[in-house]
């Protein structure tokens, strides 16, 4: 293999392997931003979850985006949570949970998003431009009504996490 090769071949595998996007919050690096998996302001969209906004009609919403049974603990959520801008984004926001979670939900008046967070487990970093516009994010004027870790939490180990081809590995 000549050196030019050897050099593309090099430099096309860091640039797979590399992250995303980081965004920053301060001198906080948060991560990239989050994957969407479902957003809806009816809770009974992928089948019948009951009336209301109830925690169970919220949950089993969620089991109906995820499509296996997960948990939701009432005590866990977090009301009205605020967020911040990212740096240099006008449709990224962030905020820090209260523990680390795989998934976490949102809602905002009658609208509902769950999220995989795929990135730095601490954070959730939500794209605003992906998120239907009942939100109301990410205008100062409005807030998160609450968040809630979906599955449980989890102690994230020390040393840190190591991120390659998109798999968190651990060492």
């Amino acid at each position: 293999m000549n050196v030019l090769t050897r050099s593309t071949v090099i430099a096309l595998t860091f640039a797979w392997i590399a992250p995303v996007h980081a965004y920053m919050v301060g001198l906080t690096d948060v991560g990239s931003a989050d994957s969407l998996l479902g957003q809806t302001n009816d809770l009974n969209a992928l089948g019948p979850c009951g009336n209301g906004n109830s925690p169970s009609t919220e949950l089993c919403w969620i089991n109906n985006v995820l499509g296996s049974t997960t948990t939701y603990t009432e005590s866990d959520k977090v009301e009205d949570q605020s967020f911040v801008k990212v740096d240099g984004s006008s449709s990224v926001i962030a905020f820090e949970l209260s523990s680390p979670t795989e998934y976490f939900f949102i809602k905002n008046a009658q609208w509902y998003g769950l999220f995989q967070n795929t990135s730095s487990l601490d954070w959730a970093v939500i794209d605003t431009a992906l998120i239907a516009a009942g939100f109301n994010l990410p205008s100062d004027e409005y807030e998160i009504s609450h968040i809630a870790p979906i599955g449980g939490t989890f102690e994230v180990p020390e040393p840190a996490r190591w991120r390659f081809w998109g798999l968190a590995w651990r060492h």
